[in-house]
């Protein structure tokens, strides 16, 4: 396997993978008011210790649609396959699968290979001869559903497109939503928790098995965070995930790739190019990538030495006064879930 395919397909997996191209020129507009972020922030990404490429993902809910919102972009320089993809995607506020778009530029000796993914789900009533047709594949005590959730998508890859129908099972939802789904959850994440889960595989598209355990509580670049062990699409890896949903890093063990999340986005987009048309067209702006932990972390340090003093006297103000500190962006209440207590060890 060469440098270029082991990291592409070690990228190519769920919370690595974070997508986009360039076709994103001639997405349709989309309005962004109204939408709360629940996150948004840069991943620098690592083969090795060589710096390969970064990733911008922006988590969105709006109160008033009662929607979710994934907005994921990737750029990977010539040692990682030269690529751009994306994702955006919309699920409802129980996170059943709504739409979604999946594009991806790679360019192989000057050559370039598209593809584009356009699905939309519908819920659809069975007949009582398609609940029949179904019976007759279950168990003697298992009833067939009476609606089921039915995948429409067309698949342009180079050009070529096919059409792909898919009736689903109740509670799939597509794969960047795990987290979220995690979260909202009775148990919430926790350590000591298996969740066994079906979840569309965007760039397939297709339903795909996965599981993801909670192994520990532990600090991963200095924040407090759990540690999960995750199996999907023939991928087996780490990712460190704190209370709120929030993404630090993703490590795949096998292939010594590692997704880092930054507190500003130039350590994450070092030297690659940042293509601002693709970006605003995609998230509707270029994102400052302030709304996580990591840069919320930063910001409170740069405000300590202002901040924590008692405050001289000299001017008649104490120290910090008049600082305009940006308020917490409101998330839902689901999602903000406090931390569950750790269980304790046996």
């Amino acid at each position: 396997m060469t440098m270029n395919q082991k990291v592409y397909s070690s990228l190519n997996f769920r919370l690595i993978s974070m997508k986009l191209a360039i076709s994103f020129v001639f997405l349709a507009s989309t309005s962004f008011a109204g939408r709360d972020v629940l996150f948004e922030g840069y991943h620098k990404v690592l083969s090795g210790k060589q710096h390969v490429g970064y990733t911008i993902s922006r988590y969105e809910f709006d109160s008033t649609t009662k929607k979710f919102y994934s907005t994921i972009f990737v750029k990977l320089g010539a040692l990682a396959g030269d690529m751009m993809e994306s994702i955006k995607a919309e699920s409802d506020q129980n996170l059943s699968p709504l739409t979604y778009e999946y594009t991806t530029l790679v360019m192989e000796n000057n050559k370039p290979t598209t593809k584009n993914i356009q699905a939309t789900f519908k819920v659809v009533k069975l007949s009582k001869k398609e609940q029949a047709v179904l019976q007759k594949k279950l168990k003697k005590d298992e009833k067939p559903p009476t609606e089921i959730l039915r995948m429409t998508a067309t698949v342009n890859e180079n050009g070529k497109k096919t059409k792909i129908i898919d009736d689903l099972p109740k509670g799939t939802f597509l794969s960047y939503f795990l987290v979220y789904l995690m979260l909202k959850s009775k148990s919430g994440i926790q350590t000591d928790s298996k969740y066994e889960y079906k979840a569309i595989a965007e760039e397939k598209p297709k339903l795909v098995d996965g599981v993801a355990i909670v192994r520990t509580e532990e600090e991963y670049k200095g924040i407090k965070s759990y540690k999960i062990e995750n199996q999907f699409n023939g991928q087996k890896f780490i990712s460190y995930v704190t209370d709120k949903g929030h993404v630090i890093g993703v490590v795949n063990p096998s292939q010594s790739v590692e997704t880092q999340l930054v507190a500003k986005p130039n350590e994450a987009t070092g030297e690659f190019n940042v293509p601002s048309t693709v970006l605003k067209t995609l998230f509707g702006d270029v994102p400052l990538g302030v709304e996580n932990i990591v840069s919320a972390k930063l910001h409170e340090e740069a405000l300590k030495p202002v901040t924590e003093p008692a405050g001289s006297k000299q001017f008649g103000v104490p120290a910090g006064s008049g600082i305009q500190n940006k308020p917490t962006t409101p998330t839902v209440e689901q999602i903000e879930k406090p931390m569950p207590t750790q269980k304790k060890e046996k």
